[in-house]
Parts: structure tokens; sequence; C-alpha cells
């Protein structure tokens, strides 16, 4: 925790990640650049990433479930999401040595361009650069705006929470195709993760929008 400096400074992403673990943070960014080998296309080697434990899963297959089993589903879940979202957030920006818990727009650039990016060669290719740079702008006004059309420059945990959130919420449709709502099993899995990175890139507000404007207003007992 060094990284992060002295002071107020060091102080304030202490306490507003501080249900954080970097370790934690560094896994779930490892497991999530894995999913795909380039914007909506699936790496076939991927693992799914398994967000919340086996019993959480085994109570969501329980049927007639009480009212009291249900809530603790929810507040499970949401707990999960948060835990994981601080870690990832801490670990971002302990790679881009932001000291507030608060990614802006250059830090996050910075960081999908290492991380996300980096295996492309883009800083060597100046026209694929400004392409990859615009779809890193979208995914950062989607995500630090949950998906809304206004709100600030920043990436909270809150954001971040809602970000994963959203990657966890499967889309429901019956037999012919028509759009039923969202579910949750707690697995994000590959083939899911590549198309919401592909929503989330794009500047259009689309489904991964929706998805993460329900995420935000669901853990913030909105809805």
């Amino acid at each position: 925790m060094d990284n992060f400096g002295q002071g107020a400074q060091r102080t304030s992403i202490l306490q507003e990640l501080s249900g954080g673990n970097p370790e934690l943070g560094e896994a779930v960014a490892l497991i999530l650049n894995d999913m795909v080998v380039q914007s909506g296309i699936t790496n076939p080697e991927a693992e799914p990433f398994e967000v919340v434990p086996d019993s959480w899963r085994k109570l969501a297959a329980k049927p007639d479930k009480t009212p009291a089993e249900i809530q603790e589903l929810d507040t499970a879940f949401k707990d999960e999401i948060r835990s994981l979202a601080e870690s990832y957030l801490l670990y971002m920006a302990k790679e881009t040595r932001n000291l507030t818990g608060k990614l802006e727009y250059g830090q996050y650039e910075m960081y999908m361009l290492k991380y996300r990016f980096g295996h492309y060669d883009v800083m060597n290719k100046p026209e694929y650069l400004k392409q990859v740079k615009s779809q890193i702008r979208n995914a950062f006004n989607k995500i630090a705006k949950h998906g809304e059309q206004t709100g600030d420059e920043l990436i909270d945990k809150n954001d971040m929470a809602a970000y994963l959130y959203a990657l966890s919420t499967k889309s429901k449709r019956d037999e012919s195709g028509k759009f039923l709502g969202f579910d949750i099993d707690g697995i994000i899995t590959p083939e899911e993760y590549a198309m919401c990175d592909n929503h989330l890139l794009s500047p259009d507000d689309n489904l991964f929008s929706v998805k993460l404007r329900i995420a935000y207003k669901s853990l913030n007992n909105s809805l």
C-alpha cells in the first residue's frame, strides 16, 4: 500500500476503498482480460468467473424460497459484488498511481491501453490507436455514468460495482427469442463477457447500458 503516497492522499484511498484487496483485484483483472482475444470474440480457452460461492448458488436453486432466503440471496450477492468492485478498482488505482480511489479518464485510458489493448501493439499503430482510444472513452462514459446520459467524470466504487453486477446479469429470452428481462446466476461466462465488452466499447445506448442502469439502481435500492 505504500505506493499510494503519504498523508492525506494515502488516507483518502484507504478510506474510499477500505474493503478492497489488490491481490483479489489483480485476479479479477486477469480473469476478465483473458475472456476475449479481441472485442466481441471469446477466448476459447477462457474459464467462467464464479462471482459467488457454491452455497449461494445452492440456495438460489432451492424451490419455494422464503422471503428471508430471497433477501439473504440479494444481500449476499450485492456484498460479493461490492467487495470485488473495491478490489478491482484498488488494483487499477495501484497500476495507474491513483491516490483517491476514483479513476479519472486519463488513468482509465492508461490502464486499458496497457492491460486490455496492450497485446495489440496499438502504440505503434497510430490509425488503430485513435480507434481504440475512442472505444475506451465510450467504455469510460458508460461505467462512470452507470449507463445514464449524465454523470461525473470519475469511476468510483459504486460505478465499478454496477459494472460487475451488469456483467453478472444474463438476458432471458423465450423459445422464440423474445426478450423477457434479466436473470442472475452468479457466473460471468466468456461468451457473455465478450458480448458485454463489445457493447461497452460501442458509443450506442445499448443492452449493456440498460444493464448498467438497472444494476446501479438495484445496488442502491432505488428500483
